[in-house]
């Protein structure tokens, strides 16, 4: 008898334990939940300041660009200075690229596209090489894998309008500097992180100088 009661007291707490467990469980569950969308809201946070900065000096470099644009080619530009306006209509972009001091010149490609210096100047021969964010400071490429063969890139300088036709889309290794490469033809390269929210690989748009006239 003593043995069945011992049976009947263990039968009888096991489903407070296993109460007690599921409990357990759920508030670990809601913590991990609750810690997920704090993290997810920290990121889009970021995102929104980032993007509220680059809008800011994108509207200062267009107000200095509409009122006087310098000309890169005549050494009147100076590293931060807005030397281009680029646009595509594909993807909705429209944005003044700025003079970047080299490769790792993160400071100023926050402001918005930037003009890597060694390379051409746009309209001019050779491969005039722009590097933009997709994620922050205003993703100004953020949908630049659509600009697939055939569509029109278009440069704005103190000189003149030149328009550009992809011919060529590529993921690159970041250590693939082959994308910076100069020639005779008129090329616009354009290069971002890629995929999205990461720096892995660089997406590459290359395309090629097909029409130039007066700046509107």
């Amino acid at each position: 008898m003593r043995g069945s009661d011992a049976e009947g007291g263990e039968e009888r707490g096991k489903p407070g334990r296993d109460r007690r467990k599921g409990k357990a469980l759920i508030a670990i569950g809601i913590s991990l939940i609750l810690a997920g969308l704090l993290a997810l809201a920290g990121v889009y946070a970021y995102i929104y300041y980032t993007d509220r900065r680059a809008a800011a000096a994108q509207e200062e470099l267009r107000r200095e660009w509409e009122r006087r644009p310098p000309s890169p080619e005549s050494g009147e530009a100076s590293v931060g200075d807005g030397i281009a306006r680029i646009i595509a209509p594909r993807i909705g972009l429209d944005a003044i690229v700025v003079q970047l001091w080299g490769l790792d010149d993160a400071e100023n490609l926050k402001r918005g596209p930037g003009h890597l210096p060694g390379t051409a100047y746009p309209g001019q021969a050779g491969n005039c090489v722009i590097s933009g964010h997709r994620t922050t400071y205003g993703a100004p490429f953020r949908h630049i894998e659509q600009l697939t063969a055939g569509e029109r890139i278009i440069l704005e300088t103190a000189s003149g309008r030149y328009q550009y036709e992809v011919y060529e889309q590529r993921i690159v290794q970041p250590s693939d500097l082959t994308v910076l490469e100069q020639g005779d033809e008129p090329k616009l390269t354009l290069t971002a992180c890629h995929p999205w929210y990461s720096a892995a690989q660089r997406i590459v748009i290359i395309s090629r100088l097909v029409e130039s006239g007066a700046r509107e």
